[in-house]
């Protein structure tokens, strides 16, 4: 049985939610989907959302969300899901430093994301993560499962196609059996919400990060690895067109007790605070809901 006791995430955060999921849960009853279609509407759909209340989102011919969000519990900071199948994961990088991955292992983490490079933001150039063979070796070493991320600040489809490129002669001599995926994201300014006008990707729209996102997604497809692409509620529903991206792994995240969002997929970040035995830096969790691999 997998010691997941050991395995302590951020807490504070994750126990006020869901205190507040479940006062809501008292006074509304139980909900059996996170995200509630109300009306269609030709090219969109009112939806109730179990934190946003009503809202519209864009309607996609593609597969929708079955979770139930009763069926996400927290024990000791660490989320699973009952309903089916649920493995916790960490996504690592340079900034973690050196990690006594044989510690990670032991403390119940099932399978690590770990980042091959990311493309500077200034110049553009792609430049490796330093800590990359470190850390794929050493979890393997340690007996982890791993997939692997880029994280993009492409601006043309040439450089997505450059990037995955890049990511698959890395991981060429590697046993990558969880997704391989790109990490796009509008850079903010420090301490804000606002989106940095000094940023290359500023002048990207959302038609544009799609393509960007697709070809890198199916030159990895192509290659015979899953793929998979990193987007929260606002880029899922405001920016990207998901029925460009449904043939692809979705990795969610929504720091939240439950996660929340219309339409289906595979992997869901829920905190980027988590603490880990063997690693000194706070770690985002990530649950897979689904199990790769074989």
């Amino acid at each position: 049985m997998i010691k997941k006791n050991v395995f302590l995430a951020a807490i504070a955060a994750l126990v006020v939610l869901i205190i507040i999921l479940s006062a809501v849960t008292l006074a509304k009853g139980p909900r059996t989907s996170s995200v509630e279609l109300l009306e269609k509407n030709g090219a969109q759909l009112k939806v109730n959302d179990m934190y946003e209340g009503e809202m519209t989102i864009p309607n996609h011919d593609i597969p929708v969300c079955s979770y139930n969000p009763q069926d996400f519990k927290e024990n000791k900071g660490v989320v699973t899901y009952e309903g089916g199948d649920s493995f916790v994961g960490i996504n690592v990088n340079q900034k973690m430093g050196d990690i006594d991955w044989q510690a990670v292992a032991e403390s119940g983490v099932d399978f690590a994301m770990i980042r091959v490079g990311y493309r500077e933001n200034s110049k553009g150039r792609i430049t490796p993560d330093q800590k990359f063979e470190d850390n794929i070796k050493g979890a393997a070493e340690a007996g982890l499962p791993v997939g692997v991320y880029f994280y993009s600040k492409a601006v043309t489809d040439a450089e997505a196609d450059e990037e995955a490129v890049f990511v698959l002669e890395q991981i060429r001599l590697y046993s990558v059996t969880y997704p391989v995926a790109i990490y796009w994201e509008y850079d903010r300014k420090k301490d804000s919400d606002e989106v940095d006008e000094n940023s290359r990707t500023v002048r990207c729209n959302g038609d544009q990060v799609t393509g960007f996102l697709q070809t890198f997604c199916k030159k990895i497809k192509s290659s015979g690895r899953t793929a998979a692409f990193y987007a929260d509620k606002d880029m899922g529903y405001n920016k990207l067109d998901l029925s460009r991206l449904w043939e692809y792994d979705m990795w969610y995240a929504e720091p939240k007790a439950a996660p929340s969002f219309y339409y289906d997929y595979e992997m869901w970040q829920y905190t980027k605070e988590g603490e880990v035995p063997g690693i000194g830096e706070k770690v985002p969790v990530t649950i897979s809901l689904k199990k790769y691999g074989g």
